[in-house]
């Protein structure tokens, strides 16, 4: 699902096969040696998908930090992960409890 995060800035390097990245811009394919970067507090989501019959396996590096919370950008999935008064647990994209 495509996400976006409040306090994690993302770095994705794709070690193996190929995969297919979304965002609100389209997609682009990145295969084995590429990266992509995704800072914090942008609302734009992102996705990783393996539509190949290969594996892909690829490196994830971000800051962790327990202040963040990551928002789910596609109209038809209503969830957030750690909100503010919920840390640690999925909600709907209101807040409410699942």
């Amino acid at each position: 699902m495509r996400h976006w995060h409040t306090h994690e800035d993302e770095f994705v390097y794709v070690l193996q096969g190929e995969l297919l990245l979304r965002t609100s811009g389209g997609e682009q394919l990145l295969s084995a040696g590429m990266c992509a970067g995704f800072v914090a507090g942008t609302e734009d989501g992102h996705q990783f998908v393996n539509r190949s019959d290969r594996p892909a396996s690829y490196l994830v590096i971000s800051n962790r930090d327990p202040q963040d919370t990551a928002y789910y950008a596609d109209a038809d999935v209503d969830l957030m992960w750690s909100p503010p008064h919920a840390r640690g647990k999925m909600t709907r994209g209101d807040g409410t409890p699942l």
